[in-house]
C-alpha cells in the first residue's frame, strides 16, 4: 500500500531544502563577494561547491533513512523514484541563487570553476539522454527546459511549503490574555 502521508511529508521537507539552498547560496554569496571584496565568480565558488556538497550529503541521508524506514517497498520506490527526478531541479537551487545573485551585483558568473563545472556536467547529461533518446541530441533545448522545470518546480515547492505553514498559523488559536 502507497503511503501518501509520508510522500507528502517527503514533498514539504523538499520544498524547504529547496527554499533553502536557494536563499541560503544567494545571500552567502552576496556576503562573501561584499564582506571579501572579492570578484563575484571567486566568491561564488565555494558557495556553490559547499551548498552542492551539503544537498548531496543531506540526499544520501534521505536514501539512507527512506530504505531504513518501517514503510512498503511501493512507498520505498515512489519516494526513491521521486527523489531521483527531483534531484536536478534541488541541485539547481543554490545555482539558481548564485546566478541571481550575480544578476543582483551586475557581475559575470561565468567565470565561477564551480558553475562551469556543474553546467558542463549536466549538458553532457543532457547531451547523452537526448542522443539517446532522440537520436539528434538537442542539448540546448533540454539545458533550457531543466532550468524552466528546475525553477517551476523549486518555486511550486516554496510556494507549497509557504501556503502550508500559513495554514498552520491560521490555525493556532490566539492566546488569551
Amino acid at each position: 500500500m502507497l503511503n501518501l502521508t509520508s510522500i507528502r511529508t517527503a514533498l514539504g521537507r523538499y520544498g524547504v531544502a529547496w527554499l533553502s539552498a536557494y536563499v541560503l547560496s544567494l545571500a552567502a554569496s552576496l556576503i562573501a563577494s561584499q564582506m571579501l571584496r572579492l570578484p563575484f565568480a571567486r566568491a561564488a565558488d565555494p558557495v556553490l561547491g559547499t551548498s552542492l556538497m551539503i544537498l548531496g550529503a543531506l540526499l544520501a541521508v534521505f536514501f539512507v533513512t527512506t530504505l531504513a524506514d518501517r514503510q512498503t517497498w511501493l512507498t520505498k520506490a515512489c519516494l526513491i523514484v521521486l527523489a531521483l527526478v527531483l534531484l536536478l531541479p534541488l541541485l539547481w537551487a543554490p545555482v539558481l541563487g548564485v546566478v541571481t545573485g550575480a544578476w543582483l551585483e551586475r557581475a559575470s558568473i561565468e567565470y565561477s570553476q564551480v558553475y562551469a563545472g556543474f553546467r558542463i556536467l549536466v549538458g553532457r547529461f543532457f547531451y547523452d539522454v537526448t542522443a539517446l533518446m532522440f537520436g539528434d541530441p538537442l542539448v540546448e533545448a533540454a539545458w533550457a527546459f531543466m532550468e524552466r522545470f528546475a525553477t517551476f518546480v523549486g518555486f511550486l515547492a516554496a510556494l507549497g511549503q509557504a501556503w502550508h505553514m500559513l495554514k498552520q498559523l491560521s490555525a493556532q488559536p490566539s492566546p488569551a490574555s
